[in-house]
């Protein structure tokens, strides 16, 4: 059986330690961060709109933006860039928000 003093004990853990950061952020230099960026498609919720009444007015427009801005602020909060689908050229499904 191999005793260990308290100096190996030391030098041990150290490099299990030391070990173990290195691992970890090669792993994290090769992990795919995810997008904080939320798309918006504004041109198309306003066609939708259009669609059901035909007499679309300014304050239903302003009526339109707050709907957006209000489903978009949990988002805003937690620093997710929302952009007009019309600036993007291509991006996932996901990264598209759904307002109803």
């Amino acid at each position: 059986m191999i005793s260990l003093t308290p100096l190996k004990m030391l030098v041990l853990l150290f490099s299990c330690v030391l070990s173990g950061a290195l691992g970890g952020y090669y792993a994290a230099s090769f992990s795919p961060v995810p997008a904080q960026i939320a798309i918006v498609d504004v041109q198309a919720l306003v066609k939708k709109a259009v669609e059901k009444n035909q007499a679309q007015t300014e304050d239903d427009a302003k009526a339109l933006m707050t709907k957006v801005k209000s489903s978009t602020e949990e988002l805003i909060q937690r620093g997710v860039v929302i952009l007009d689908a019309q600036s993007v050229l291509t991006a996932p499904e996901e990264a598209y928000v759904n307002i109803e």
